[in-house]
């Protein structure tokens, strides 16, 4: 897979129709939510890279009206489908992260879980920082969740992949049925980690599910953040507020402010 193929919204419409198949047991943390909700206050929150809503939906659920932005249009409207089903407040865009717009300033904008990483762009990375710097409110909040670039199992979920030094393959999932293997390649020149999320089932085509990422270390987030107009207020090593290790933390949540 080459740069040029690679688009904002190809892993999003290639695995909508299985992601919660694959992904159903990777559920948002309560503790997550409770600090999205404290940091939204009444909202509306905007979420970037909202997929099938698995943040999205149980923070609607907590009370705080959600905007979820996503690139592929399948992925959006499995969200929008899912939200009116339980009445739920959330509005489903289908809109590219670079060029979101709200009407009104918001008090939270969040990226978690690596979509920051998933703009595989350096650009887009900029663009999506400087709109979130317009759309925020006063004393409002950008709350982006990365893993720190450090070669190992990949630090959420109950599948990871590997984010390795140079190229490894893994077994994500493994029962009965199927078993799903992570190939990637990191390639730490260009910065970039491409991957396969390959899906093996018993009577069933192999499927293939191409990502790729455009990683930083939290400081090169740092400096394109304050180049947008945002500067650093909390970084935590884990949505509990623990304190951030610089030398040991396997991701961070880091909290931008204008």
């Amino acid at each position: 897979m080459t740069a040029d193929h690679y688009q904002e919204s190809t892993y999003g419409d290639a695995i909508a129709d299985t992601y919660d198949d694959l992904y159903g047991t990777f559920v948002a943390d309560p503790i997550q939510i409770k600090m999205l909700a404290h940091l939204a206050g009444d909202g509306p929150a905007v979420e970037i890279g909202s997929g099938t809503g698995r943040v999205a939906l149980p923070l609607a659920r907590a009370g705080v009206p959600v905007v979820g932005i996503d690139a592929s249009g399948e992925m959006t409207r499995q969200l929008h489908r899912s939200a009116v089903a339980e009445g739920l407040a959330v509005t489903a865009v289908e809109a590219d992260a670079a060029s979101f717009t709200v009407a009104d300033p918001v008090p939270l904008i969040y990226a978690v879980f690596n979509t920051f990483f998933l703009l595989a762009d350096r650009d887009v990375q900029a663009q999506l920082l400087s709109q979130a710097a317009k759309a925020l409110g006063d004393g409002g909040s950008l709350v982006l969740e990365t893993f720190v670039p450090r070669p190992g199992r990949l630090p959420d979920g109950p599948h990871p992949g590997v984010f390795p030094a140079d190229s490894a393959v893994v077994v994500k999932q493994r029962s009965t049925g199927h078993v799903v293997l992570f190939a990637a390649t990191n390639t730490p020149t260009a910065r970039t980690f491409d991957y396969h999320e390959i899906v093996l089932a018993d009577g069933a085509p192999v499927r293939m599910y191409p990502g790729r990422m455009l990683y930083l270390w939290p400081e090169e987030i740092d400096a394109l953040a304050a180049a947008a107009g945002l500067r650093l207020a909390y970084r935590w090593g884990d949505w509990d507020a623990t304190a951030y290790d610089p030398n040991t933390a396997r991701k961070h949540i880091s909290v931008y402010r204008r």
